[in-house]
């Protein structure tokens, strides 16, 4: 078994539905079954493909490997949200595309009052605000430790998912935002009351579930001859950096679940690592950036059609590589693959936008490289 893994060296955006599409797209001519595993974080994920022939799509719940007939697998560690994943379904298939998709039955699920109580927080903390996606993952788990059990949802029909949700909305979600010392802003209210979102997101709710496979991980493995593992975020975002908190993400963003993963698979598997990064640095919404810069000193003519200001993270905000921190958290992420026999490899990407000319000493680390000076797979080349 091939496995390819998928990971952004940088705070996000570095390429990673580039490189999932490109590793997808290789295995098509030779007739292997290819599976995109999603493994952390969830749906605020913006992955974009374009396609030779100008299509794009920014993929949130779906591997970016479905364009090229890629199917997906979304891990225990993998946060569903019902509403993103309808709404990206029927793109999909709008596109001509039927995507199929597994999941773990320990997937946690977000609700609307998770991403309302993440956007009033973001709001209350001002200028102090963390720089979330306002999609609600943190909520989420912070919710399913007070018992509000992922496991429960796929054995309640509409009408006990209805009771289910007024109960998060009226036992937790305002007992959270008295606790906090938080109050629900006026233009909030309504939407937080109304008997309409419940029901659509019922609806949404039982859409998701009878467009997913619950199957255990050994069950669906075994049908492919391929695995890419698509992380989410970077790793300057994993929740373990402390020296970035409280501005990072909840999950593991590196090797390590992965590994987990890989670990319980019965063959021993073909792996290679890919550390993806720009040729410089971008980051959302607040936090440290290291290098920060202005646009113009990047290139002030470059347009980026994926992150466009939003209320949540603001404008995008760019640095300079500086490249021993870079070569520093690849090498020290990618030890634990060492033992599986792993290669290392590096993917450059918008080689187009900015010239920087990567030292020697720094590629040698890598068994392979890869680079990008385009939008479309096309535009990747290995030395």
């Amino acid at each position: 078994m091939v496995v390819k893994v998928v990971i952004g060296a940088n705070f996000g955006d570095e390429g990673k539905g580039l490189m999932t599409d490109y590793f997808c797209h290789q295995s098509t001519p030779r007739g292997e079954k290819t599976l995109v595993v999603l493994h952390n974080g969830g749906a605020q994920r913006g992955h974009t493909v374009v396609t030779p022939d100008g299509n794009r799509h920014v993929f949130h719940h779906f591997g970016s490997g479905t364009l090229v007939g890629a199917d997906t697998y979304l891990s225990g560690d993998f946060i569903l949200n019902p509403i993103v994943f309808r709404q990206e379904w029927e793109e999909l298939k709008e596109m001509g595309i039927t995507p199929r998709a597994y999941a773990n039955e320990n997937c946690l699920i977000t609700t609307p009052f998770d991403m309302i109580l993440n956007q009033i927080k973001e709001k209350w903390r001002g200028g102090e605000r963390h720089g979330s996606c306002g999609i609600g993952i943190y909520e989420t788990k912070i919710r399913t430790l007070y018992n509000f059990e992922a496991g429960i949802w796929k054995q309640l029909n509409k009408d006990e998912l209805i009771e289910y949700l007024k109960k998060i909305r009226d036992e937790y979600f305002m007992y959270t935002i008295d606790f906090v010392g938080f109050k629900v802003p006026e233009d909030w209210q309504d939407i937080v009351n109304s008997e309409n979102l419940i029901n659509v997101f019922a609806e949404d709710m039982m859409f998701m579930f009878s467009h997913i496979l619950f199957k255990p991980e050994k069950e669906i493995f075994g049908a492919y001859d391929c695995l890419v593992f698509e992380n989410g975020q970077g790793l300057l975002l994993d929740q373990s950096n402390n020296e970035y908190y409280p501005h990072l993400t909840p999950s593991n963003t590196g090797i390590r679940n992965p590994l987990e993963i890989i670990s319980k698979i019965d063959c021993k598997p073909n792996i290679e690592v890919c550390y993806v990064t720009r040729t410089y640095l971008t980051r959302h919404g607040a936090g440290r950036l290291d290098g920060e810069c202005d646009k113009q000193e990047i290139n002030p003519d470059m347009q980026d059609l994926t992150n466009v200001p939003n209320p949540h993270q603001g404008t995008l905000r760019y640095a300079k590589l500086i490249e021993k921190s870079l070569e520093e958290r690849i090498l020290k992420d990618f030890e634990p693959a060492r033992k599986y026999g792993a290669k290392l490899s590096l993917a450059i990407t918008h080689e187009n936008e900015y010239d920087y000319v990567f030292s020697n000493t720094f590629k040698k680390n890598f068994d392979y490289i890869y680079y990008s000076d385009g939008e479309t797979r096309e535009s990747v080349g290995r030395i």
